[in-house]
């Protein structure tokens, strides 16, 4: 597959306290720094010709393009890598891959014997401690005591694993500075997030080159960082019946939401996809590519029952100033929705895993833009994939029409089975253990 092609053809167009280890938010400790550039260096991820070429200052340094990286543009937020590297990395991947083992972990003879700490940042995005919820879910699930706590916690010192999820978040946000020390990240599981190509990944590269172990929601991205020597493990946390706000029906009742129709506000749950009142639902953040294919889908969609939910995000998403930061919100959304439509924000189509997972938790039918393969869920029998010019006629199609709506079912009781057979909060909470264990 020439998965450069591939990609292209999807494409449009208050003063915190300082951290007690000061190399850890900026890299400037000599063996840190070293460590993040052996990584670029290592996997190739780091583009030298389009680092140059999109920032004139560069040449003018006189320094060596991964060196000013480190020095300048890490901490500017700048790209560092390129479409066609990053298609590169992943054709490699891809062939390492085939065979690879994904049978799920065995079951704990004596889940009693750890103790798990769950850190998240209460600073961060609002989806962020979602997650940390779920995998806490996960590991109540499997039988393992297990607390979450933010950074403004003590370190529980009787935990046998110590998990952090979002660390470019948690390590750099308010008091979670203070973790950041060689003491404390060498002995954590860093629970990764991030696209590879953004910013986020980049800056998280401090703490993920000294962990014990890093779980990465993208398969992809585990092997990228196997490459350069670090323990990484693809661990995607799922289904759990102890994750209370998924749990049953979930009213809309937030003043956010009184311009919906009184059918779709009061709307009980059914088990018939045709019952739903809300044909297509967007959930997502403002990105330029967004904006064009939601412009030109407008038209398209106004003769439907239509949510779209998409802003302009310069802060974390957090409950005390956006309607949306809540899973009993997202919940309610999907329940009532017959089809929650995936755009990527940018020409990498990553595996969406947490919107895509969400929709099939809630038997929301998913139809989304080509999107790199999964191991397990499959376009056309898990999800739908379309090109964006006939993403309307699909998702049409899926939502008015008998034909559209008896496959949709097909599809959509698919993934709910494959959500709970196969991608489990318990599966991925044992997948940690084994992470921290045999790192």
């Amino acid at each position: 597959m020439d998965l450069s092609r591939f990609l292209k053809s999807n494409a449009p167009a208050k003063s915190a306290p300082a951290a007690a280890d000061p190399r850890a938010l900026r890299g400037e400790g000599e063996a840190i720094a070293a460590s993040v550039a052996n990584f670029l260096s290592r996997t190739g991820l780091f583009d030298r010709e389009a680092y140059v070429r999109a920032y004139p200052d560069v040449a003018k340094s006189g320094l060596d393009p991964l060196h000013h990286f480190m020095r300048v543009g890490i901490h500017a937020g700048r790209n560092f890598t390129s479409l066609e590297t990053i298609a590169r990395l992943w054709r490699e991947v891809l062939r390492e891959s085939q065979g690879t083992d994904d049978s799920l972990p065995e079951p704990l003879a004596d889940p009693t014997r750890y103790r798990v700490a769950i850190y998240v940042s209460s600073l961060g995005n609002f989806f962020m401690t979602e997650i940390g919820e779920v995998l806490k879910a996960g590991f109540t699930d499997a039988g393992v005591p297990v607390s979450l706590f933010d950074e403004k916690s003590a370190p529980d010192a009787k935990a046998t694993h110590h998990v952090v999820v979002a660390p470019h978040e948690f390590f750099v946000l308010g008091e979670g500075r203070r973790w950041a020390t060689d003491e404390f990240v060498s002995r954590a599981v860093l629970f990764s997030t991030e696209q590879i190509q953004t910013q986020w990944f980049a800056r998280s590269l401090v703490f993920l080159t000294r962990a014990k172990a890093v779980a990465d929601m993208n398969g992809q991205n585990a092997a990228i960082l196997r490459k350069a020597g670090i323990r990484a493990v693809p661990i995607q946390a799922g289904y759990s019946p102890s994750f209370a706000p998924f749990a049953g029906p979930e009213p809309l009742d937030a003043p956010a939401f009184r311009g919906l129709s009184a059918a779709v506000r009061n709307f009980e749950p059914s088990e018939r996809f045709a019952d739903r009142p809300l044909d297509v639902l967007f959930l997502g953040q403002q990105s330029r590519r967004r904006e064009q294919l939601l412009a030109a889908f407008a038209e398209k969609f106004a003769d439907m029952n239509t949510f779209l939910y998409y802003s302009r995000a310069t802060r974390p998403l957090s409950p005390a100033d956006n309607p949306m930061a809540a899973s009993e919100v997202t919940a309610a959304l999907l329940q009532r929705s017959k089809v929650l439509l995936n755009l990527h924000r940018d020409e990498y189509t990553y595996f969406e895993w947490w919107r895509l997972m969400q929709a099939f938790w809630h038997k929301a039918a998913v139809v989304t833009e080509a999107c790199f393969p999964h191991p397990i869920y499959k376009p056309g029998v898990h999800y739908f994939e379309e090109s964006p010019r006939h993403i309307h006629h699909l998702i049409e199609w899926l939502a008015k029409s008998v034909d559209g709506q008896t496959k949709a079912e097909v599809v959509r009781e698919n993934a709910y089975r494959m959500l709970r057979e196969r991608s489990s909060a318990r599966t991925a909470a044992i997948a940690l253990l084994r992470a921290g264990e045999t790192a």
